[in-house]
């Protein structure tokens, strides 16, 4: 053969060689972009779909640690309420999450659930007061006390309640007698009032 021809024939080769080698590596290198590519949105996703459970799980674990109950007195030695007046406990000795109002003597539920209400009502001498836990608008309970044989007297009563958010718990006298006549002070059994979320519904 002639060395000519041989080495023309040997160039040929070689430049289909290196072509067929240069596309091949070329659509690999495709290949593998579009492979990194859909990798990363898979992580981005996936990233993405990891920052929201967290959220939802660091907020969720703040609502349930989020303390509702309060506690609240009455600082004074005598006074008296007309029927269907609401009992003011304007000494606030706890009150987590401040959904009670010393002002008006309002609860107000942040969030729907089971509460737990107590409240105990004191008198003096010769007087009565009877009085009841209203739940927006509805009576849910009564307690009260008469005396007739001197001294100071104490009536109490717990109950339940459910609660959607934002509605409203307040004690108020009854539509019993006329003036209900109530003895806070010191050195003597306190009116005071008391709530507390026991049951989160969620």
């Amino acid at each position: 053969m002639d060395v000519r021809l041989s080495i023309s024939l040997l160039g040929v080769l070689l430049l289909l060689f290196d072509g067929g080698c240069s596309m091949s590596i070329g659509k690999l290198n495709d290949t593998v972009d579009e492979l990194q590519d859909d990798r990363i949105l898979v992580l981005e996703n996936t990233i993405t779909r990891l920052e929201s459970q967290i959220k939802f799980v660091n907020n969720s674990k703040d609502h349930q640690k989020e303390p509702v109950m309060f506690y609240a007195r009455i600082n004074r030695s005598g006074f008296t309420l007309q029927t269907l007046s609401t009992l003011v406990f304007d000494t606030v000795i706890l009150n987590l999450g401040e959904h009670y109002d010393k002002y008006d003597g309002v609860f107000v539920a942040p969030r729907k659930g089971i509460y737990l209400f107590s409240w105990t009502v004191s008198i003096s001498s010769g007087n009565y007061a009877v009085t009841e836990l209203v739940v927006e608008g509805q009576s849910i309970s009564h307690t009260g006390s008469s005396d007739n044989n001197g001294g100071v007297h104490s009536a109490s009563m717990t109950t339940l309640s459910r609660m959607n958010k934002d509605e409203h718990a307040f004690i108020r006298t009854t539509t019993y007698g006329s003036t209900h006549s109530f003895y806070s002070t010191g050195s003597y059994p306190h009116s005071s009032f008391l709530g507390m979320l026991v049951y989160d519904e969620k």
